[in-house]
């Protein structure tokens, strides 16, 4: 496959910066991926690689070189933003989501019906409840690099060097420039999925929706929202760990080709 395109399209906040994969399966549905916090469209390259039909993502709002959101991020604030995507193809499309992208795909189902398909979504956070207070308190907090004793060492080792038998060199550089891009504002994404009732969300979803829980801290929410939501298709692998769109890249990629055709 030829290197992603890439390109703006104006949006709420100012621009979004779109990443577009063709492939050689152009006959296949095409695929908008919604990216996770703190991260890029090219998080979805070794997927979009893998799918080999029409795939397009976007930097989220805030990160890369996508204009952030003028207020606190939510997923409200998220959808209305990416919402340019579901124009780029021309046809309906499937919503592919990850994380916190995964909330945002199930808002945009609800509010862009016509022109969704489906989704696909690997392991959704739900942080509602009295029991995730403290964790919503502290997902937010800026990680403050000054304060620590060579942080970025840190993190190129934990995301780079210690990752170097899953994933290759190139992509995990990219993987960590785009984790670590916006800086002190790296955890404010996570604003969206803290502050997000995720129940209500997926209680109305009509559309068909394929849940792939993997072996990730997430599972339970993930085997939670795939009760609630009405036509779900829930696929548990276990074999799937982090970092899961890179090790599960070929398996996410395969499993959603059969779900969209």
């Amino acid at each position: 496959m030829a290197a992603p395109r890439r390109h703006y399209l104006d949006n709420t906040p100012g621009q979004l910066h779109v990443w577009q994969w063709q492939g050689d399966r152009s006959a296949l549905p095409p695929i908008v991926c919604l990216p996770p916090v703190p991260y890029g469209g090219r998080f979805f390259d070794s997927f979009a690689q893998a799918y080999d039909g029409p795939v397009w993502s976007a930097d989220l709002p805030g990160y890369g070189f996508s204009d952030a959101l003028v207020d606190p991020p939510t997923v409200g604030g998220y959808t209305d933003a990416m919402t340019p995507l579901l124009n780029a193809p021309g046809q309906p499309v499937w919503l592919a989501g990850f994380h916190s992208g995964a909330l945002v795909a199930m808002e945009m189902a609800n509010h862009y019906p016509e022109q969704v398909s489906g989704l696909v979504l690997v392991d959704v956070p739900v942080f509602s409840g009295p029991d995730m207070a403290d964790l919503r308190g502290s997902l937010t907090k800026p990680p403050a690099y000054l304060e620590q004793e060579d942080p970025l060492n840190g993190l190129f080792r934990a995301m780079v060097t210690d990752r170097l038998d899953k994933v290759a060199y190139p992509r995990a550089l990219d993987l960590f420039f785009d984790f670590v891009g916006a800086g002190e504002a790296r955890n404010a994404g996570y604003h969206a999925a803290a502050n997000f009732e995720a129940e209500p969300a997926a209680t109305q979803v009509a559309q068909p929706a394929l849940v792939i829980a993997t072996h990730s801290s997430l599972r339970d929410g993930t085997l939670r929202v795939a009760e609630w939501l009405p036509q779900a298709t829930l696929i548990e692998r276990d074999d799937i760990t982090m970092p899961a769109f890179e090790l599960g890249a070929e398996s996410i990629a395969s499993l959603a080709r059969g779900f969209v055709t």
